[in-house]
């Protein structure tokens, strides 16, 4: 059954923000926090993901990461973090130092200096600028936590659940006619969002009760 509906701009960040108010509007009614939520990767954003662990709720949302680069260049688990100076060390010994956050991808920066990529013999291995450098999300740590539970048999069943609530999703386009959005302005999508998730969930509630009158009745179906 749909429990909440919420239509938004065809934008990842609109989707995020509609997933928390969603949650939200449901602690309201039901007084506390769902246990566990699961979602596709549009949704494995380290905002959300970190947002999910302060309200203690597991996600099984797949981590949502940058794009691979397209040389065979170092990856990540090639440099060695070192805590006391909160600074990263390459497999050259150079350090990559700490210099701050990129607000614009609300990224942690370690970067390495010219002079010392440039003397550097693994530098074609290593970057194709004029120094290395290292950039984190500020919720790595987070991230990090959904990923080994991506690794978990709780996350596979999970995924299984998911792809029976995308079922409805399925039905609304196929069945219901929501293929499509045929008024304009915010308010009048929601509206016929609203519609389509009651007609479907009434259609749902018909099947549930002439199954249970049928088993009631005796017969097997």
């Amino acid at each position: 059954m749909i429990v909440g509906v919420q239509a938004t701009a065809a934008r990842p960040s609109q989707e995020i923000m509609a997933a928390r108010e969603m949650i939200t509007r449901s602690v309201e009614k039901q007084g506390s926090f769902p246990h566990s939520i699961t979602a596709d990767t549009a949704y494995g954003s380290g905002e959300l993901l970190a947002w999910l662990e302060e309200r203690g709720i597991t996600s099984y949302i797949p981590v949502r990461e940058r794009a691979a680069p397209k040389q065979n260049l170092y990856g990540i688990e090639k440099f060695t973090y070192l805590p006391e100076t909160n600074s990263y060390q390459c497999p050259q010994g150079t350090p990559l130092k700490y210099v701050g956050v990129k607000l614009a991808n609300r990224s942690h920066i370690y970067r390495a200096t010219p002079k010392k990529c440039g003397a550097c013999l693994q530098k074609a291995q290593c970057t194709t600028g004029r120094y290395r450098q290292i950039v984190l999300h500020v919720n790595e740590s987070v991230r990090q936590r959904a990923r080994e539970r991506m690794r978990s048999p709780a996350f596979a069943i999970a995924q299984r659940q998911r792809r029976k609530v995308e079922a409805l999703f399925a039905e609304l386009k196929n069945q219901i006619g929501l293929q499509r959005v045929r008024l304009r302005r915010m308010k009048f999508v929601r509206e016929q969002f609203f519609l389509a998730a009651t007609a479907q969930n009434l259609r749902r509630l018909a099947r549930f009760l002439r199954l249970r009158s049928l088993q009631s009745t005796g017969f097997s179906i």
